[in-house]
């Protein structure tokens, strides 16, 4: 099949996409199209010189250039290629499908819009589930005119196709929770397990994943100790739970050491303690053009202990004005103003989601993710791209006061 055709029928499938789901969700429709007209403008504008998303010219030349390179051997070359634990097992994803289609600098990028209009649908979907129709359409929006979840879906980066897996992790994970049958948290944990081959990074978030289980399943241990009512549902989520946490406590135990974001490696026999690896985090000198301030990047994270609450601020809401040193970083203030919107929005809701099961999941998830890539970045630009993957998770938890969120257009 011709490179450039195969492209055009990407497209195709995903506007497809959007209408089907548009049919059976109505409300979805308006934000589904948005969010799909968006990538292909910025696609478009990247693809003709006329805008570099933030990404463009780095890892993303480098991950086509690794993938084009690979597909021009045999299909064992090609396969011997991939290797789980490495970076970049997405440029064997795509020697892959340059393989079967041939080469074209969209086959990537377009593959990334089709996960980035999946992924509105999902968030969509999620949201309505938890929170009704305001919150879903909402949430689309955000999901859909995001700029960097924008600029990830139209360049050849991991994160896209990643961020997509472990929402429809999320997903199935979450109707395990509502209790809707033990099989949805096995398939919960293959997505999941995708996401983490493709980005390791994924790991902190089934670090929070774990910490739910283990809470669950010692919460309903204690009810029927203390003779309260266990159902059958209860005791077989209870198992579920207990089997898929020991499962991961041996995969991490089992690896040799799996490295997170920026050196945090867990597992393995050289690995020190827990102390010695945070603090090494506080010991290297930042890099690059929107580096953190030296005060927040190196210090004694024990001997100053708002080093780390001031690290998870930083990771959250940077960039602050006086860390701006170009126009072109104006554009992480959007990206700071939105996670500022979330924040509150969460904190208008609180009193709903920590009575729900599955916000209480999202709150772990969510809490693991910031806290390992806050220990591990010293960068602006890194940070605005590693807190893009929880995006999604982060909206479903603020959703839950968007049904009093108003628009006041006032005339004149």
């Amino acid at each position: 099949m011709d490179a450039l055709i195969f492209v055009v029928c990407v497209f195709l499938f995903t506007f497809t996409i959007c209408l089907v789901a548009g049919i059976a969700f109505r409300w979805l429709l308006y934000p589904l199209l948005v969010g799909f007209s968006a990538r292909i403008l910025f696609l478009f504008l990247d693809y003709f010189g006329l805008f570099s998303p933030p990404g463009a010219e780095g890892d993303a030349v480098n991950f086509t250039l690794y993938a084009r390179r690979w597909s021009q051997g045999s299909w064992a070359d090609v396969f011997s290629t991939f290797d789980y634990s490495a970076s970049y097992l997405y440029s064997s994803i795509g020697a892959v499908f340059f393989k079967l289609v041939g080469f074209n600098e969209l086959v990537l990028p377009s593959l990334n819009i089709l996960a980035g209009v999946v992924g509105i649908l999902l968030v969509g979907k999620m949201a309505y589930d938890l929170w009704g129709k305001k919150a879903s359409i909402i949430s689309a929006y955000i999901m859909a005119l995001f700029p960097f979840a924008i600029f990830n879906s139209v360049i050849s980066l991991r994160e896209e196709l990643s961020i997509v897996m472990f929402l429809m992790g999320t997903f199935l994970f979450l109707k395990w929770i509502a209790g809707r049958g033990s099989i949805w948290i096995f398939g919960a944990f293959g997505f999941f397990a995708v996401a983490i081959m493709i980005h390791p990074g994924w790991l902190g978030a089934m670090i929070g994943v774990a910490i739910y289980l283990g809470f669950f399943a010692a919460k309903t241990l204690y009810s029927g100790l203390r003779g309260g009512r266990t159902t059958r549902a209860s005791a077989s989520k209870m198992l579920s739970a207990i089997m898929l946490f020991s499962a991961a406590l041996l995969i991490v135990a089992g690896s040799g050491g799996i490295t997170l974001a920026k050196g945090i490696t867990i597992g393995g026999e050289d690995e020190g303690g827990t102390e010695d690896l945070i603090e090494s985090r506080f010991q290297r000198d930042p890099r690059g053009g929107s580096a953190y301030p030296g005060f927040i990047a190196t210090g004694n994270p024990y001997a100053q202990p708002w080093l780390i609450p001031a690290r998870v601020v930083y990771f959250v809401y940077s960039p602050f004005p006086w860390d701006l040193r170009s126009p072109r970083q104006l554009m992480g203030v959007a990206a700071a103003l939105m996670y500022a919107f979330l924040s509150w929005r969460l904190y208008k809701g609180w009193h709903l989601v920590k009575r729900k099961e599955e916000c209480i999941a999202l709150m772990c998830m969510t809490g693991a993710l910031i806290f390992i890539f806050a220990i591990g970045v010293t960068n602006i630009g890194t940070a605005i791209r590693h807190r893009t993957k929880f995006l999604g998770i982060l909206t479903l938890l603020a959703a839950s006061s968007f049904d009093k969120l108003k628009i006041r257009l006032r005339r004149h």
